[in-house]
C-alpha cells in the first residue's frame, strides 16, 4: 500500500503543513476494509510525531473525552469511521473544528463497496494545484456569465440543460488551507459549487446515472433522463427508486415540487463514471457534474428563509458531454478543458 502511505504523507504535509511538534490525535475503527487500511497507514505516517491513536469502539467514551479535551492548543485530530463518531448531537468533527483543532476526516467508509477500495485510495491522491487552478477558472466565468449550457445524452439523444440567471459566491474544496490556521475537511476533496440566484431559471433535461436512496448509499444505474421546467424535476425517465425518492421530497416540501438547487462542478480525476464509490458525500466531488434536489442547502439556508420548510439535499451524478458557462466551454467530451 505505498501509494495510500504516499498520499496520507501528502494529505499531512502538503495539504495540512503539519509540524514536527504537531499533537496528531487519530480516531479510528476497523469495522470495515478500508477503515484498516486507512487506520493503519496512518498509525504509520504520525510516528514522527507526538500522537495518540484511540480505536473509537473498544473504548468508553470517557476515554475519548479526556484524551479530546487534554488535547495541546491547535492539535490534529484524524477521524476514519467506517460510518460517523457522535458523542454529542454534532459529528466530533464539527465539535473538533469549533474548539480549534484541524481535522482530517474520513466518513461512512463502510458504504463503500470492497472493489471500490482503489478508487478510494485513488481520490486521495494530492491534486490540490490543479483544484485551484480548475475552480479558479469555473469561479472567474461563473462571476462574468448569466448563462450555464449543459448537454448530454447517449445513442444521438441530446440533451440540454440551460440555466439563465446570475450565480450565487461559489464555495469551492480545494485543500489549499494556506491562509486558514484552523481547518477541518472530509476526504476526498475536489469540488466548487454554486446555484443559480434565480432558482426558477433552470430549464431542460440532463443524463443521470446515479443518486442516493433513503439509506444514504448512492444507487447507481443506466442513464436515465430527468426533465427540469423552471428549476423544478417535472418528469423522469429512471427506475422506480428514483421516483419513490422524489416522491418523498414532494409530498414533505412546499408546493409539492422537486426544487433543484446546488450545482455541482466536482473535480477529483480519481473517481467518476466507471470509477464509483457508493458513499454519496465521497463521491459527489467525482470529475464531473452533480445537482441537489430539494429544498435544503446548508451554505446557501438564508436564501429561502427560516419559514420555508428545507428538509432534503439529494444529490444526482449527472453523464455530461459538454459545458459552457457563457460562451467558454469548460467540459468536452465528458473531460474538463481550461486553456
Amino acid at each position: 500500500m505505498a501509494q495510500l502511505q504516499q498520499h496520507l504523507l501528502n494529505i499531512l504535509h502538503k495539504n495540512y503543513r503539519i509540524s514536527k511538534d504537531c499533537f496528531i490525535l487519530l480516531i479510528y475503527d476497523t469495522d470495515s476494509t478500508i477503515a484498516k487500511l486507512l487506520s493503519d497507514a496512518y498509525q504509520k505516517e504520525i510516528q514522527s510525531n507526538p500522537n495518540q491513536s484511540i480505536n473509537f469502539p473498544t473504548v468508553p467514551e470517557s476515554v475519548v473525552e479526556t484524551a479530546v479535551s487534554a488535547l495541546p492548543a491547535h492539535s490534529l485530530v484524524i477521524l476514519v469511521q467506517s460510518l460517523s463518531f457522535r458523542m454529542t448531537k454534532h459529528r466530533l468533527r464539527a465539535d473538533l473544528f469549533r474548539a480549534g483543532h484541524m481535522v482530517i476526516e474520513h466518513a461512512r467508509l463502510s458504504l463503500n463497496t470492497d472493489a471500490e477500495i482503489q478508487n478510494y485510495i485513488n481520490s486521495l491522491q494530492y491534486d490540490t494545484p490543479y483544484y485551484v487552478e480548475a475552480s479558479t477558472a469555473i469561479e472567474k466565468l461563473l462571476q462574468q456569465n448569466q448563462k450555464l449550457r449543459i448537454e448530454s445524452g447517449d445513442n444521438g439523444n441530446n440533451l440540454v440543460l440551460e440555466i439563465n440567471s446570475t450565480f450565487e459566491k461559489a464555495l469551492k474544496n480545494t485543500g489549499d488551507f494556506a491562509d486558514n490556521p484552523i481547518v477541518a475537511a472530509g476526504f476526498p476533496i475536489g469540488e466548487i459549487f454554486t446555484e443559480a440566484s434565480e432558482l426558477d431559471k433552470m430549464n431542460g433535461s440532463v443524463l443521470v446515472f446515479g443518486f442516493p436512496t433513503l439509506e444514504h448509499k448512492t444507487h447507481f444505474c443506466e442513464p436515465f433522463e430527468v426533465q427540469i421546467k423552471d428549476g423544478c424535476v417535472v418528469s423522469h425517465t429512471g427506475p422506480a427508486l428514483f421516483a419513490d425518492i422524489l416522491q418523498r421530497i414532494a409530498s414533505e416540501e412546499v408546493n409539492a415540487a422537486v426544487q433543484v438547487r446546488e450545482i455541482g462542478f466536482g473535480l477529483n480525476r480519481g473517481i467518476g463514471f466507471g470509477k464509483t464509490l457508493h458513499e454519496p458525500t465521497s463521491f459527489e466531488r467525482f470529475a464531473g457534474m452533480h445537482f441537489s434536489l430539494g429544498l435544503k442547502h446548508a451554505m446557501y439556508a438564508k436564501k429561502l428563509g427560516r419559514k420555508v420548510y428545507q428538509k432534503y439535499h439529494i444529490d444526482i451524478f449527472c453523464k455530461v458531454k459538454n459545458v459552457f458557462i457563457g460562451d467558454t466551454q469548460v467540459m468536452k467530451n465528458g473531460e474538463y478543458v481550461f486553456a
